[in-house]
């Protein structure tokens, strides 16, 4: 069933949305894959409702998924501790739509684009993008005295 996508900046409809499918799904290359697939996401749908340092909430689209029949869904891309994922409903046509667009997403060709994130469990800071349509990801241990940790957190827990 072929569906149309387009992000809106509605995010009260995703007010009980949860977890449907990963957009990475193994460990192998997971920085690249990290890296590629928030471009080829930038490049679909542009700006994001919100955008963060913190890797753990790092950004949020609303997307309109519509099928052929017309039947409308909405879902979200996110990005949180466990990466990339698309959240919505816990029903089998949210289930569906959600398959749709991640299949959608990684059809697409990536934006280059550069970001800076921060991991604090790890902590680590983490440099990701894509730079002339090639994906790169370093992630380096994060030194910080108790002090400048906590300015961090706070900053990032805003």
């Amino acid at each position: 069933m072929p569906y149309t996508f387009q992000s809106v900046k509605d995010k009260e409809k995703l007010a009980d949305s949860s977890k449907l499918y990963n957009f990475i799904e193994s460990f192998a290359d997971y920085g690249n894959q990290f890296s590629l697939i928030c471009g080829k996401i930038k490049a679909l749908f542009g700006q994001p409702i919100y955008e963060t340092e913190n890797l753990e909430n790092l950004f949020l689209y609303c997307i309109l998924t519509t099928s052929e029949e017309g039947e409308e869904v909405y879902l979200d891309i996110y990005c949180a501790g466990s990466g990339p994922a698309v959240g919505g409903m816990q029903d089998e046509k949210s289930r569906r739509a959600a398959k749709a667009l991640v299949d959608y997403v990684w059809q697409a060709e990536p934006v280059n684009y550069a970001y800076k994130a921060y991991y604090l469990d790890g902590p680590t800071t983490l440099e990701f993008g894509i730079r002339d349509g090639a994906p790169y990801y370093n992630e380096t241990e994060l030194r910080l005295s108790e002090k400048e940790f906590r300015e961090l957190y706070a900053r990032l827990s805003t």
